[in-house]
């Protein structure tokens, strides 16, 4: 697909202005790529993971830079209460980096070890028609983008290689530590790259965050960013309500230092560095809670927030076949719309299974002929017995976690990963 290059210094973007209007202010701060990622929502995975999302109003994001300075400073404004930040640590052909988002995986933004930093914004429920020819990138794109990149030319860049669904309905910010950024997105079927160099946001606070900007240039010298004033506009760009700001962060591009804010009352930010906890290894906090994490055990990531999760798992010794051919069953009769509610147990048939019956066989069809249910997980979980499995389609790869009750019943079920196998490989990272 080709692109639009536009050069601004402007504080409001054109970008956001060509695709939104009014409703904007009543868009959605969601991850298009933990949309993506987890598509195969089956009857196994809560419906909050599924293709719509309840409104809710825009977030705040914005970037503050001068010479010398480069902060990255978002509200996260959502329906879920637990909110998460998580360290994956560099590897072969990967950058390490820091990740923000919710407890149902997939990063919402992040900032990496070469002082790149996103994050995203929805500003449309109703999708453009989008098509391309670009190969999809393993997994979550975003991160995918994250872990490779160094400066925001080189998102540009990937963003050029790479196809991202999630650009039907959203844009993202990239800043680097330079100062330099870039608002990507779509209008009118084309992919739009709006770079500046200057102090720019957008999303629900953006009148606070334009008032510090006006401010700022009425005087006859500029003081220096910092994250007090990054602060003040997030907590003056909040929200309450059921889609209320969880969270704030501010990323400092230059250092490394991560600013973490629960907006809980009474509760202040809490500062570390992002080199000092990829030190650690990998691992996550509770936002909510992380004043007190910070000095506890640390705690190893889910499966569901791994880099690429399928390939941390291997087959197993299968001591169980029948119950592996009875799952195998199970997603073929949901795939003809021929569920069983003698499979499941009652509660499980009630709420998950027939609500979402017809969406599932839909994401299902895109997934192709089921080829393979193999065994790379056992364990007892809460009385269940717990397996879970390497799924594959003729179109894509999942990574699905089964509880069983005593009578074989499906009573639990979560679609931890999911890759498409036309995906191309992760990039190269690239070198400043």
């Amino acid at each position: 697909m080709g692109g639009e290059l536009l050069d601004t210094t402007a504080n409001s973007s054109r970008l956001l202005n060509g695709l939104a209007d009014s409703a904007q202010v009543n868009a959605m701060k969601r991850n298009p790529n933990s949309r993506l990622r987890y598509l195969l929502t089956l009857v196994l995975v809560p419906a909050t993971l599924a293709f719509t999302a309840p409104p809710a109003r825009a977030c705040t994001i914005f970037v503050l830079t001068d010479a010398n300075h480069a902060l990255f400073c978002n509200n996260e404004d959502w329906s879920n209460p637990k909110s998460r930040i998580w360290f994956v640590p560099a590897g072969k052909g990967h950058y390490g980096a820091a990740y923000v988002g919710f407890d149902e995986g997939g990063p919402f933004g992040g900032l990496n070890t070469e002082g790149l930093a996103y994050d995203w914004v929805m500003v449309s429920k109703t999708p453009q028609k989008w098509e391309s020819a670009l190969p999809p990138a393993r997994g979550c794109t975003a991160q995918r983008m994250l872990e490779t990149c160094a400066t925001a030319k080189d998102a540009i860049a990937f963003y050029q290689a790479y196809a991202e669904p999630g650009f039907a309905t959203s844009v993202i910010l990239v800043a680097d530590k330079s100062g330099a950024s870039v608002i990507i997105g779509m209008k009118d079927g084309r992919m739009v790259f709006e770079e500046s160099r200057q102090s720019r946001g957008f999303g629900f606070g953006q009148r606070f965050l334009q008032a510090a900007l006006d401010r700022r240039a009425a005087l006859p010298k500029q003081p220096e960013p910092t994250a007090a004033e990054g602060f003040k506009i997030l907590y003056d760009g909040r929200q309450a309500g059921e889609y209320s700001t969880k969270y704030s962060n501010i990323f400092d591009l230059k250092s490394g230092d991560i600013y973490l804010r629960p907006f809980s009352e009474g509760e202040g930010e809490t500062m570390f560095n992002l080199a000092g906890e990829l030190k650690k290894g990998s691992h996550y906090y509770e936002i909510s809670t992380i004043r007190q994490q910070l000095t506890a055990s640390l705690r190893p990531l889910p499966p569901n927030m791994e880099r690429l999760p399928l390939e941390a798992y291997k087959p197993i010794l299968d001591r169980e076949p029948k119950a592996t051919t009875h799952v195998g069953e199970l997603l073929r009769d949901v795939a003809r719309g021929t569920p069983h509610a003698e499979d499941y147990t009652a509660d499980y048939w009630k709420s998950e299974v027939l609500p979402n019956l017809a969406r599932v066989q839909a994401d299902l069809k895109r997934c192709g002929e089921l080829r393979s249910v193999t065994l790379v997980g056992r364990n007892e979980i809460n009385g269940l017995r717990s397996y879970r499995y390497r799924v594959e389609f003729a179109n894509a790869t999942m990574l699905n976690r089964v509880g069983l009750d005593a009578q074989n019943k499906m009573a639990a079920s979560y679609g931890e990963d999911l890759e498409w196998k036309l995906a191309a490989k992760p990039p190269k990272p690239q070198r400043p």
